[in-house]
């Protein structure tokens, strides 16, 4: 494994929408689920202000207070707000799959953290965020890694489905008994 500085293996995009591109995704900060390494809600209101651009499979990182540990990859394009960096991997130095991890670890948010300014809403800027240091395994390892680590999401999701259709299932017996015994 080689050390490496997050600003050699991705960069920032600063990519402005064009109105042509369609009715965009729009994420804002309540979009980013602390915790949750996939962007499963976004709105797509029209009437935004959100200028940012953003691609499928890029990584979207809450740099307004990080210490809410806010970041997630775009299963979609879309605009973002400027509380966002948009994160995008050097295809020949780190796998797309395996950025996200990365970005949406403890000790990255840390980093982050320690790297922010200002007092009632700190930011942190993607200056000091390619600072960060992390050690990269090779091409091949990456996708051995990624492979596993999505795994593990999935795993994890369909966990979650599962307990959401089990307490649906139970809600429905609860309510259809209640209205079943009043007849």
């Amino acid at each position: 494994m080689n050390k490496v500085l997050l600003g050699d293996v991705a960069e920032e995009v600063r990519e402005n929408y064009k109105e042509t591109d369609g009715n965009p995704a729009v994420v804002g900060l309540e979009h980013l689920i602390p915790g949750e390494i996939r962007l499963k809600e976004w709105s797509e209101d029209t009437n935004t202000t959100f200028t940012k651009a953003f691609h499928k499979g890029q990584v979207l990182f809450g740099r307004r207070r990080a210490y809410l540990k806010k970041a997630a990859v775009a299963p979609v394009d879309g605009i973002c707000s400027g509380d966002i960096t948009v994160i995008s991997a050097k295809q020949d130095k780190i796998l797309p799959e395996l950025l996200p991890f990365v970005i949406q670890n403890d000790d990255f948010f840390d980093f982050a953290v320690g790297k922010s300014a200002g007092s009632l809403s700190p930011r942190v800027k993607w200056s000091r965020l390619k600072e960060y240091e992390f050690n990269l395994p090779s091409l091949p390892q990456q996708r051995k890694l990624a492979k596993l680590l999505w795994s593990f999401v999935d795993a994890k999701e369909a966990y979650e489905d599962l307990i959401h259709q089990t307490d649906e299932l139970a809600k429905s017996q609860f309510t259809g008994n209640v209205t079943g015994g009043a007849a």
